[in-house]
């Protein structure tokens, strides 16, 4: 018996199948990890129709932001020695998420602890035409439906004789409807349809904190008139200049979140 022509076959599947084996953990592996969760997705995404889902949306982790804590945060301390970065960032990320539900509720009043923040909410939905026509949401405008705030860095920090601001950013996430373009698998013809889609996102804020108001060359970045909008020139000032509308005063020498807006990239 020729033992050579039997054995010979036999390794030669044995090691086919030990590859085969190996491959096939390596592919399992891969699908697993985030990369291939995400290559997975696109693929079926284009092959489906429904288009291409960013990376961020696919993996659904936060988006990094630029830290500058361990260079400000000591700096802002030694300045401010009350102040207390951890209280804030907890402050910051429920104003950013107020924010969101503000503007999806379309109730302004919900921000009536941040009159600069309110006054901008405000603006947004009064132009919104989508809401006041009553017509199904698209992908340019504004919706925030299961709202989450990750992390609040800082970002910035400048200290000038009148104004000081800290410059800060949060990552966020929300879910809201888009226009989506949909196969059939029986006929082949596509159609438009909407589905809801998470983001990850970025909000800015700017945390002031007025010194000296002469100091500040009559503005007040954000300090506009409640009613009619226009900027207010100067922080003393009683009455808009445009309207006429009484104004409040604004508390000085104390820090507060003076504007919130998104950062889409």
């Amino acid at each position: 018996m020729d033992w050579n022509a039997i054995v010979g076959p036999l390794l030669t599947l044995a090691v086919f199948g030990i590859i085969v084996t190996y491959i096939t953990y390596r592919v399992r592996r891969f699908r697993r990890s985030i990369m291939g969760q995400a290559i997975e997705t696109i693929a079926k995404a284009m092959v489906t129709g429904e288009g291409v889902i960013d990376e961020a949306e696919a993996t659904a982790r936060p988006k990094s932001l630029a830290s500058m804590d361990s260079i400000y945060v000591p700096r802002i301390e030694r300045d401010f020695p009350e102040f207390s970065w951890d209280e804030w960032k907890t402050r910051i990320q429920n104003a950013v998420v107020l924010r969101m539900e503000a503007i999806d509720k379309r109730e302004p009043e919900l921000l009536n602890g941040y009159p600069e923040v309110m006054r901008e909410v405000e603006s947004l939905i009064t132009n919104d035409s989508v809401v006041s026509s009553g017509r199904a949401y698209s992908e340019d405008v504004l919706e925030y439906k299961s709202r989450y705030a990750y992390k609040t860095v800082v970002a910035g920090y400048e200290h000038g004789d009148g104004i000081c601001t800290i410059h800060a950013q949060t990552s966020a996430s929300y879910e809201r409807r888009v226009k989506v373009g949909t196969k059939s698998n029986s006929t082949g013809e596509s159609s438009t349809g909407w589905q809801m889609r998470k983001f990850q996102s970025v909000f800015n804020t700017d945390l002031v904190y007025v010194q000296d108001e002469k100091k500040t060359d009559g503005k007040m970045r954000g300090y506009t008139c409640p009613n009619c909008g226009a900027p207010v020139t100067g922080l003393g000032t009683k009455i808009c200049a445009y309207c006429g509308t009484g104004l409040e005063g604004m508390n000085l020498k104390v820090w507060r979140i003076n504007r919130i807006w998104e950062n889409r990239k």
